[in-house]
């Protein structure tokens, strides 16, 4: 059990740096053009995965969760990647001081902390790949990282998978697909 509560305390943080990384080359002028997920811009697509991230910090710390998913519109502020900086440093005060097996709310109703995180670091993780294909570039997840989200997509049923609200229908990879592109195409992103 150690060694699974550990993994997933270095995936949250290794996700949440990533998607910093992702949103401060985001430039200026590219902030209100569409994201490669439908109806949402980049910015949009920034203060989802930002509610993400707050939304692991706050289970961390013990915290107050809101229901449902995170709406874009309620987490958009001026300066994203200094709030996503501001999370990180919380994240990384509490991981060592978090009771990892501690019970959280979850989707699914109540389960160990270590469980609770893995669907809002999976998201953060993902969301890094969208907001660098917004940009026109593709980016690799870390190994570790994509392991960890693969694993998680296929720990569900396809039904719920494709759900509305959850994933579009899987997309066609090109024959040299990399990885964590044929993770992202097929969870409905398109590669090309």
């Amino acid at each position: 059990m150690i060694e699974a509560t550990s993994r997933i305390g270095m995936a949250a943080t290794e996700a949440l740096d990533l998607f910093i990384a992702a949103v401060e080359q985001i430039p200026q002028e590219n902030w209100d053009r569409p994201s490669n997920l439908a109806d949402w811009t980049v910015r949009e697509l920034v203060g989802h995965a930002t509610g993400s991230a707050t939304k692991v910090v706050t289970l961390v710390e013990g915290g107050q969760l809101w229901n449902g998913p995170s709406e874009p519109a309620d987490w958009i502020c001026a300066d994203p990647a200094a709030r996503l900086r501001e999370l990180a440093d919380r994240l990384r005060d509490a991981l060592p001081h978090a009771e990892l097996d501690a019970p959280r709310p979850s989707p699914g109703g109540e389960v160990p902390l270590h469980r609770a995180l893995a669907f809002p670091v999976s998201d953060l993780a993902m969301h890094s790949w969208d907001v660098h294909r917004s940009q026109g570039r593709l980016v690799e997840l870390p190994d570790a990282l994509l392991a960890f989200c693969r694993a998680l997509v296929e720990s569900i049923p396809e039904e719920v998978l494709r759900q509305p609200g959850k994933f579009g229908p899987a997309q066609p990879a090109p024959a040299d697909a990399s990885p964590t592109t044929l993770l992202m195409t097929g969870l409905g992103r398109t590669a090309g």
